[in-house]
């Protein structure tokens, strides 16, 4: 080829490297501070009403423009009157409640509100121990107001609820209860709930999951009086007094914690210290329906997996989640009897995908006996 020929066509595929190299990246980056604090203080609010002691003040996020918010229920249950003030500075004399769960201190409420400002819910279970995070909301009243930190832990409730927490080292105070925990995504992962006394900054939320979990048994809105009402009829699962707590699989011969709530059940299973300092946890809840508890269980965890060959080879760690349906059919406080959806034998998996080969399709039947 002639010369002239050869440095036009390598000045071609040079640009066309150059146009290829500068395209755009899809994929999506982790925001700044400001950027985060930015996107989800609109959709922030205050709480505030009186009790019979004074003043109560805390947080609460929208999760949807017609004005449902989420928040802890300690921060509305005790409350003769209370409204929400959005960041704008708009004011609500009065919100009904929609949905709660006493066990996890999360409630719903809602405010007659129209094309509002929410915020975008993220998956607790995609939470990595160490990963920035942001609290947003109003410390002693101060509305708008952001701290930032790193998730860490997810460890089990320290008061023994049967269920998980993240911890975290962003400062939290009072006003802040029910407010957002925030990733770099600007998504919320957990709603901030309490801290320990006496620590230096010992914080924890609950997983945004559960909140998840609560928006699909929103029902009729009812008022503070009503809701007052069903929590004084509710039973005590912590003071019952006949029925075990620890429980041993004959299958697995792993330990469940089980408490009973009416007609809820939550089960979680006790995994290695080194699987939760991992973040690890499988965790079920039930909802009885006639005779048979139905549910479904939740496994989160982390593998390792290699890249490369030789001297190059790499190690890699990915987090993975799984669901399966699980019932149980007897329940007795010497016995508890079931069967769970589990993948058949000969089923693969791969780590660096996270996935497997096969769906669960099988039912495996097992048994319970008290510790």
């Amino acid at each position: 080829m002639h010369f002239w020929g050869r440095f036009l066509l390598a000045s071609i595929l040079c640009l066309v490297s150059l146009q290829v190299q500068a395209r755009p990246q899809t994929v999506s980056q982790p925001l700044d501070s400001a950027q985060v604090a930015k996107r989800v203080a609109p959709g922030v609010v205050l709480i505030k009403g009186t009790t019979d002691s004074g003043e109560v003040l805390g947080t609460g996020f929208i999760i949807s423009a017609d004005g449902k918010i989420a928040t802890n229920l300690h921060v509305i249950e005790g409350l003769k009157n209370g409204g929400v003030q959005l960041a704008s500075g708009d004011k609500f004399d009065s919100f009904s409640v929609l949905a709660f769960d006493a066990r996890k201190d999360i409630v719903i409420i809602k405010i007659p509100g129209f094309d509002l400002p929410s915020v975008a819910l993220g998956n607790s279970n995609n939470v990595q121990v160490g990963e920035p995070v942001l609290v947003v909301g109003s410390p002693l009243g101060l509305q708008g107001s952001v701290t930032t930190g790193v998730v860490s832990s997810m460890r089990d409730d320290p008061a023994g609820g049967g269920f998980k927490v993240l911890q975290t080292d962003a400062s939290a105070n009072p006003g802040n209860s029910g407010g957002p925990l925030v990733n770099r995504q600007a998504e919320v992962i957990g709603i901030v709930t309490f801290k320990i006394r006496g620590g230096e900054n010992l914080n924890f939320a609950i997983p945004v999951n559960y909140l998840h979990g609560l928006m699909d048994s929103i029902g009729p809105a009812i008022s503070l009086e009503d809701l007052r009402l069903k929590l004084s009829n509710a039973p005590d699962v912590f003071k019952s007094d006949t029925f075990p707590t620890r429980w041993r699989s004959l299958l697995s011969g792993t330990t469940k914690i089980v408490r009973r709530d009416g007609d809820r059940m939550y089960v979680e299973t006790v995994l290695p210290d080194a699987q939760k300092n991992a973040g690890c946890f499988n965790l079920s809840e039930f909802q009885k329906k006639d005779d048979v508890f139905t549910g479904t269980t939740r496994f989160s965890c982390v593998c390792e997996y290699t890249k490369g060959l030789g001297v190059y080879a790499r190690n890699f760690t990915n987090r993975v989640t799984d669901q399966t349906t699980i019932e149980i059919t007897k329940v007795s406080p010497t016995r508890i009897e079931g069967r769970a959806m589990v993948r058949p034998t000969g089923t693969k998996f791969d780590c660096a995908k996270g996935t497997y080969s096969k769906p669960p399709s099988e039912w495996q039947a097992f048994s319970w006996i008290p510790e």
